[in-house]
């Protein structure tokens, strides 16, 4: 029990020792204080340095933006004449579907027409070549003749 008197005795000691040392001042000179001036006015002039900079900075920036818009106009301008330029071919390539179609139609009511005429034609020659031929095996100066001719 004696021993465990003396281990608080101390153990009480130290703390109270640690509880002086933290609270012991520190001397606080006049250079000290000059020479937290003298950095306060250096951050103060760093600060309004870099403040000038950042300002620099912000302005080319504007000037850079005010490049990227008026290039952006440029942009939109060349989108909206190509815009213009596929209108425009698509109107062509539609007109030119659209003659075709017209072509081949006309074409073909044009053909109709000549085809009929052509099949009235073959059914006349054809009956004129049998009449012909006919006539042929009555008249022997007509065989001769159709046979020259190599209709016979």
């Amino acid at each position: 029990m004696k021993h465990l008197l003396v281990i608080h005795i101390i153990i009480l000691l130290c703390l109270v020792n640690i509880g002086k040392s933290q609270t012991r001042e520190v001397p606080f000179t006049l250079d000290d204080r000059d020479r937290i001036m003298r950095t306060e006015e250096r951050m103060e002039a760093l600060r309004k340095e870099m403040n000038s900079r950042f300002e620099a900075q912000d302005a080319k920036f504007a000037a850079q933006d005010a490049r990227f818009e008026a290039l952006n106009q440029k942009m939109e301008a060349m989108n909206s004449r190509i815009d213009t330029l596929y209108w425009g071919f698509g109107i062509l390539i539609a007109l030119m579907i659209f003659m075709l179609g017209y072509i081949i139609y006309d074409r073909r009511t044009a053909f109709y027409p000549l085809l009929h005429k052509n099949q009235e034609l073959d059914e006349k020659y054809r009956k004129l070549e049998q009449i012909m031929k006919e006539k042929a095996k009555e008249d022997s100066g007509l065989e001769d003749i159709l046979r020259s001719a190599g209709l016979l």
